[in-house]
């Protein structure tokens, strides 16, 4: 693993440990008392969307080309009063660690974030972020520290939908309201802005933790001609939630974060 270790994993954070964002959905329909067959697709009717979120705490495990690691990710989603909330990646082995924290609100569908922050370190290797997002006067400030691009303070504008790389998945349940097939997303990172093209490719049915749920399968990718790519599968019948994720660099060469545990609002829907 020491020989694509370091950007293998470090692609995966932040933009695809980002696709581990799941959201909780407050006023699920009433659970059966007894788990569904093995057979069954797990369907919800709840509304597409929420005023408020719900804590929820979500486990995954890391495989490099269908290889199982000691790697282990957890998510997990906490109010902070004041409307705001705190959403928290932790990525951690031996190896390396990598940590997200995003302090926001949600308005109108759309998180707006207050603070971000991402540190990585591993494999002789080092990054660090820290911004500040005002919303008055559409900027974003911060200090970026990074082995290969060095120290620097930034200021930059910004958007009424710029998001940042935590959270940027919040949106897609609003967006797959639309109907659409793509769309494009921004995002603020470190000292510049991204823009992420993202398209619904399919439909598939998984066995989870949560049994089996049928998802939409997506695929991002950061220029339309680009061969590195991130595929995502998210239940729409349970608010979109993130159930496996997949970075591609290239041929036979892949990440991938596996849901292996739950906690929130549909533990009744375990078996």
């Amino acid at each position: 693993m020491t020989a694509f270790g370091p950007r293998m994993l470090r692609s995966l954070g932040p933009w695809a440990t980002a696709l581990m964002v799941t959201l909780a959905q407050p006023g699920v329909a009433d659970s059966p008392d007894s788990p569904p067959p093995a057979d069954a697709v797990i369907t919800a009717d709840a509304p597409a969307t929420a005023a408020v979120l719900q804590p929820f705490t979500v486990n995954y495990r890391v495989n490099v080309s269908k290889i199982p690691t000691p790697i282990r990710a957890t998510l997990t989603l906490t109010e902070a009063g004041d409307d705001q909330y705190r959403m928290g990646l932790a990525v951690k082995s031996m190896l390396m660690d990598n940590s997200e924290q995003s302090l926001f609100q949600w308005r109108n569908c759309q998180p707006h974030t207050l603070t971000y922050q991402h540190d990585f370190e591993g494999f002789r290797r080092e990054r660090h972020h820290r911004m500040t997002f005002n919303w008055d006067t559409l900027r974003v400030s911060g200090h970026s520290s990074a082995d290969d691009e060095g120290q620097d303070d930034f200021d930059y504008s910004i958007t009424e939908d710029t998001l940042d790389e935590l959270t940027m998945l919040l949106k897609a349940r609003c967006i797959m309201q639309e109907g659409v097939s793509q769309y494009q997303l921004t995002s603020a990172y470190g000292k510049r802005l991204r823009t992420h093209f993202i398209h619904v490719v399919g439909e598939e049915t998984m066995n989870t933790p949560l049994g089996r749920l049928r998802t939409i399968k997506f695929e991002k990718r950061r220029d339309q001609d680009s061969k590195r790519r991130t595929i995502f599968w998210l239940a729409p019948d349970l608010d979109y939630l993130l159930v496996r994720a997949r970075h591609v660099e290239g041929t036979g060469l892949f990440g991938e974060l596996k849901m292996t545990g739950y906690d929130g609002p549909y533990n009744a829907l375990k078996k």
